[in-house]
């Protein structure tokens, strides 16, 4: 009597825990993939880039990533777009990249959007055409958006970001 009712009681406890969700990225029309938590859909393709595998949800948390990348001239751009909770502890994690940060400000998407956060540049290497990393933070609601770049151009980058589907992020 007393092992059922902990079978019981466990399942109950797990059934109704929020974390407890299976698989929190579902396959969307359009080769996209959903974030059930956020709502945020990561698109299989964003102006030049496209998506490397399948999103995934972070250590079985409400984070979520996806990479993509697009080869020019023989160089390979890449980006992340981590999608994760304001009080997440990977709040943090996102702030700095590689190199010598040689711009910060304001990121304004479209105002049809109306969302606004920061855009850093770092560069590294000392060639002509120095590499460059974009760390862009977005903040709607209890939602944050940091998507890291590598590109040879801020234009590319700003693109990718301001191309995302900002219109899919929950503000709750």
């Amino acid at each position: 009597m007393y092992r059922r009712f902990s079978v019981f009681t466990l399942l109950a406890c797990l059934a109704s825990n929020p974390g407890a969700n299976a698989d929190p990225i579902h396959a969307v029309n359009g080769g996209g993939y959903w974030h059930h938590d956020s709502h945020w859909v990561f698109p299989e393709r964003i102006g030049e880039f496209v998506r490397v595998g399948i999103p995934q949800d972070v250590a079985g948390s409400e984070d979520a990533v996806a990479h993509y990348a697009w080869i020019e001239n023989g160089i390979r751009n890449t980006a992340s777009v981590d999608v994760f909770r304001t009080s997440s502890a990977a709040a943090d994690g996102h702030a700095q990249a590689a190199g010598q940060l040689s711009s910060e400000g304001a990121f304004r998407l479209s105002d049809a959007q109306a969302l606004a956060g920061t855009r850093q540049i770092y560069t590294s290497g000392v060639t002509e055409t120095p590499a460059l990393t974009g760390v862009y933070s977005m903040i709607a609601g209890e939602w944050r958006v940091t998507i890291r770049i590598h590109a040879s151009r801020i234009e590319t980058m700003d693109a990718f970001v301001s191309g995302q589907r900002w219109d899919t992020l929950t503000d709750h």
